[in-house]
């Protein structure tokens, strides 16, 4: 599935019997500040439920493990691949979801630091068919500008979190306006930049758990990098980090 494109109403009471019994006075400053503290967590618990983008039945859970905050964007197969249909920002730590539909496929990737989506980011691939069969990879062949790793809760993985940019042979490298590095992809091979970008990955990750070239799940490797489960019951989880 890999791709390569250099997108109450209350009741009236009775009156009260006369009683000897003296209510405890309120601290009402107590009470004030446990329900300013209730109203803080519900609101922080609001918000982080409506980290999402996206619509339909299936839906890949996010969690940025970078040291900064992430817009990542979803596009679909045959659009736009710098404007996004949806997209989530995540703090440091921080989770959200995006959703598809059946019938559609596309990819999940992350923006610069300037919110602007390059043709050169990693990718989490995603296809799911009329029935929601579902399947998704990880692919670096455009170029890697985060780790990914996806799990399909069922026990199988792809990807990784392993941060390799700070050892890539100079002239592979690029950078955003914030610093934050993207590696060149082998694409089509057709650049010794391409070509010495390509060549760094597979010997850092190997081309078993994502793609590195186009051909990947076609060579004689140790595992597919598509080897995720494909039924309708899995529930995708991942990770974006750094480069």
């Amino acid at each position: 599935m890999a791709q390569n494109s250099q997108a109450t109403t209350g009741q009236a009471s009775s009156p009260a019997l006369t009683s000897s019994v003296v209510a405890a006075p309120t601290n009402t400053a107590t009470t004030a500040a446990a329900n300013q503290s209730s109203t803080t967590a519900s609101d922080a618990a609001t918000k982080q439920a409506d980290v999402s983008g996206g619509s339909g039945s299936n839906t890949v859970t996010i969690t940025n493990t970078s040291s900064q905050s992430e817009t990542i964007g979803e596009f679909l197969n045959g659009g736009s691949t710098t404007q996004p249909v949806a997209e989530i920002t995540l703090k440091p730590g921080e989770t959200g979801t995006l959703s598809y539909a059946n019938g559609q496929g596309g990819y999940m990737a992350k923006a610069d630091s300037s919110g602007t989506f390059q043709s050169t980011a990693s990718r989490l691939e995603f296809y799911a068919d009329a029935n929601g069969v579902n399947n998704t990879d990880v692919s670096y062949i455009d170029g890697r500008n985060a780790s990914i790793k996806v799990s399909d809760d069922q026990g199988k993985t792809a990807g990784d979190t392993q941060s390799i940019a700070a050892s890539a042979p100079e002239g592979t490298i690029t950078r955003d306006s914030a610093g934050n590095a993207t590696i060149a992809g082998w694409y089509d091979g057709s650049t010794s930049t391409m070509q010495a970008g390509g060549a760094y990955m597979e010997q850092q990750l190997g081309t078993g758990n994502a793609y590195i070239h186009p051909d990947d799940d076609q060579r004689a490797t140790a595992s597919n990098p598509m080897t995720m489960a494909q039924d309708k019951s899995q529930n995708y989880t991942a990770s974006f980090g750094d480069a």
